[in-house]
């Protein structure tokens, strides 16, 4: 255990297994189900901030976020085959490298710890754990509602989508199942925005699910976490919330050896990254020599 009592060290591969899937049983489906989402990042001194965050910078213009998804939805529009909602397009933006209020996270903990193991070979990497299903329990009483409605532990996009729609029009009587999505006018992006970060005075997360719009997605079990006030980092978060979150720091001489395991488990670039690239990468480290090698 590391100097918290959220914080642990994984020095060897048999800690790191163990760490990765603690907590992992379910008493209520008899099951082992993992009520954490994942993050690895490569150097534990990275603070864990959105691209839009980075983007603005100590500018404070904020409202950069805006006229950029909407120009990105202007010009993409010949690269979108179906209408797109306002979440949907953050998440499309987010999945291009546009900077947003998203946060990349993954419902895999192999997935996590394989971009823990990137990077600096000299940089200890973290992998972060937040339990989404308490951080939701801090969501105002309609979103609860509404996914206790969907019997789902868990938001997709389109659950959002539906969920500000209402909010805006002022109805609880929609039905996402009958609504054919292609005939309702999307809200402006501005306006769900808005609503999303008015519902509470106290800032809030939400993890979901994005669309499938590639395999990327897919193999990586990708999810985004959006927080009501754009202006807040997680590690903000994570100080006003210790008790919903735990990390696993992986010290640098360990890297090698975890990431060539993970490997062997096809945890890597090839299967995270399915195109050319992604193949050209997982190649290049696999067959790079090892430090000894090249002295």
């Amino acid at each position: 255990m590391g100097v918290n009592d959220n914080e642990f060290v994984a020095d060897e591969w048999p800690k790191l297994q163990r760490l990765m899937y603690r907590n992992s049983w379910n008493e209520e489906i008899a099951r082992h189900r993992s009520p954490y989402v994942f993050r690895g990042i490569t150097d534990t001194d990275h603070d864990v901030r959105t691209s839009l965050q980075r983007f603005v910078g100590e500018s404070g213009k904020w409202e950069l976020e805006i006229h950029l998804l909407r120009n990105f939805r202007q010009y993409a529009r010949q690269e979108i085959n179906q209408p797109e909602s306002p979440f949907h397009l953050m998440t499309l933006a987010q999945h291009h490298g546009l900077p947003t209020r998203l946060l990349d996270w993954t419902s895999s903990p192999a997935v996590a710890a394989y971009f823990a193991t990137g990077g600096s070979p000299d940089a200890d990497g973290v992998l972060w754990a937040v339990d989404y299903g308490a951080a939701h329990e801090l969501l105002p009483d309609y979103f609860q509602e509404f996914l206790g409605e969907m019997g789902a532990d868990m938001f997709n996009a389109e659950m959002l989508d539906d969920l500000m729609t209402q909010v805006i029009e002022g109805s609880k009587e929609t039905d996402s199942q009958d609504t054919d999505r292609r005939t309702v006018p999307m809200h402006n992006v501005r306006d769900i925005l808005t609503e999303f970060s008015k519902q509470r005075s106290e800032d809030y997360i939400v993890f979901f699910e994005p669309p499938a719009i590639d395999r990327r997605i897919i193999n990586q079990a990708a999810l985004f976490s959006m927080t009501a006030n754009p202006r807040t980092s997680m590690d903000e978060w994570f100080g006003r919330h210790p008790d919903l979150y735990w990390k696993v720091i992986i010290p640098a001489e360990c890297k090698r050896e975890f990431r060539d395991k993970l490997d062997q488990a096809n945890i890597n670039h090839r299967t995270l990254f399915p195109s050319l690239d992604g193949i050209a990468r997982w190649l290049k480290e696999h067959y790079k020599p090892s430090r000894s090698q090249r002295t």
